[in-house]
């Protein structure tokens, strides 16, 4: 049967279930060496009751059995694909969405509703299948990409938020593989360059995943606590709210007006962060959306236990083309030129394909590395090649 997952392991150890070729989708076997042999659909339930207690131990668990575990908690499909209007709702994620204690069980109740904005095919791809080609890699928030936000608990938002990502970015975006500030997306630009003149291939670009709270730059986890306001919270406890956003908007039109989330989309990322504070710290209690429920609504099902560092898409760079000014992102207003290829199926951090990095910052375990190396990794971007003598230690 070969080595378990941590998370098959936990399986094991709570239900007596391990994974097996003979097990049955529907109906129960019968096996004089094993015993009773559990439906396939049963034994998936069980991983993903598993899935998020090991997590929680600090354990591996792969992006299979995290997209298992979306799958399995709310129905869904493929990111952006689920059924107009699908519920999402017991989900499973990392704690680090909202630290808080308190705040945890506000979280395990979220229920979401999505409206998609169209289904896309992105092939599985292996690491394998990209020997001798150079990459770029950068820093990846959880955001989601594809749909829109409709609705949070029993909440009908009046304004949907758009979900706009994210790692899937450079799936929804044709002519891009990835949007950000100005600087980052020169960075990126400039290492391509480099990069293709010293390989005469156009670099892979492979993000990487931040924490949990990564996302908070992006706009979107804002316009869902003021959009869930503007719909869920009493006209005084508006006016106090709108009163309070003036501290740090003077013009401020109020939660009211179809012009407050573009004020807020103008605003600096610190302006953006105090008034998401002062929304979670004042009004949480107040009929408002607390900044861990806004987080976990905005974010991709699949990396809701994701590991941190860990890769998951793979995009093509166009180098030596010029940097796209409009990427239709708010948040995130240069795009760099490219496309994205297709979803990983291997269980990779970075830290796996920079063993240079590894070498350097004496990292013991590239598949665990310290918050320190992964804060490292956010200074500038990284590049690399997928050499045989790589994909062999690696075990390919």
């Amino acid at each position: 049967m070969g080595l378990l997952t941590p998370v098959e392991q936990q399986t094991k150890e709570a239900f007596g279930m391990v994974p097996m070729e003979e097990r049955l989708s529907l109906l129960p076997r019968y096996s004089a060496s094993q015993g009773l042999i559990a439906p396939q659909f049963i034994y998936d339930l069980a991983k993903a009751v598993s899935a998020p207690i090991t997590a929680a131990r600090g354990y591996q668990v792969t992006p299979e059995e995290s997209v298992n575990t979306a799958l399995n908690a709310f129905g869904g499909a493929s990111a952006g694909a689920a059924p107009k209007g699908a519920l999402r709702s017991g989900l499973m994620f990392d704690p680090r969405f909202d630290p808080r204690k308190l705040e945890q069980a506000r979280l395990q109740s979220l229920k979401t509703v999505i409206d998609p904005t169209g289904s896309i095919n992105v092939p599985k791809v292996n690491i394998v299948d990209y020997e001798g080609r150079p990459f770029v890699t950068s820093m990846s928030d959880r955001t989601a990409a594809g749909g829109n936000l409709v609705k949070i608990n029993d909440v009908t938002l009046n304004r949907p938020v758009g979900l706009l990502g994210g790692q899937d970015y450079m799936f929804r975006n044709p002519g891009q593989v990835w949007a950000s500030g100005d600087q980052p997306v020169r960075q990126i630009m400039e290492h391509a360059n480099l990069v293709k003149d010293a390989t005469k291939q156009n670099p892979l670009y492979i993000p990487w995943r931040m924490a949990p709270t990564g996302g908070d730059f992006a706009a979107m986890t804002g316009e869902s606590m003021l959009n869930y306001a503007n719909a869920a919270m009493t006209k005084s406890g508006k006016k106090t709210l709108d009163k309070d956003v003036k501290r740090f908007i003077p013009d401020w039109k109020g939660v009211d007006s179809a012009e407050s989330i573009l004020q807020f989309r103008k605003q600096s990322d610190t302006t953006r962060k105090a008034i998401k504070a002062s929304i979670d710290k004042n009004f949480r209690n107040e009929g408002g959306l607390g900044i861990g429920e806004a987080r976990l609504a905005v974010a991709d099902p699949r990396q809701l236990l994701a590991k941190e560092s860990g890769i998951m898409n793979v995009g093509e760079i166009y180098a030596g083309s010029p940097i796209i000014q409009a990427s239709g992102h708010p948040s995130y207003p240069r795009g760099v030129p490219g496309q994205g290829l297709g979803i990983l199926n291997d269980n990779l951090t970075i830290f796996d394909l920079l063993p240079n990095v590894v070498k350097a910052r004496n990292i013991k375990d590239p598949k665990n590395p310290s918050a320190a190396d992964i804060r490292s990794m956010q200074m500038h971007p990284y590049s690399g090649v997928i050499t045989s003598d790589l994909l062999k230690k690696l075990g390919y």
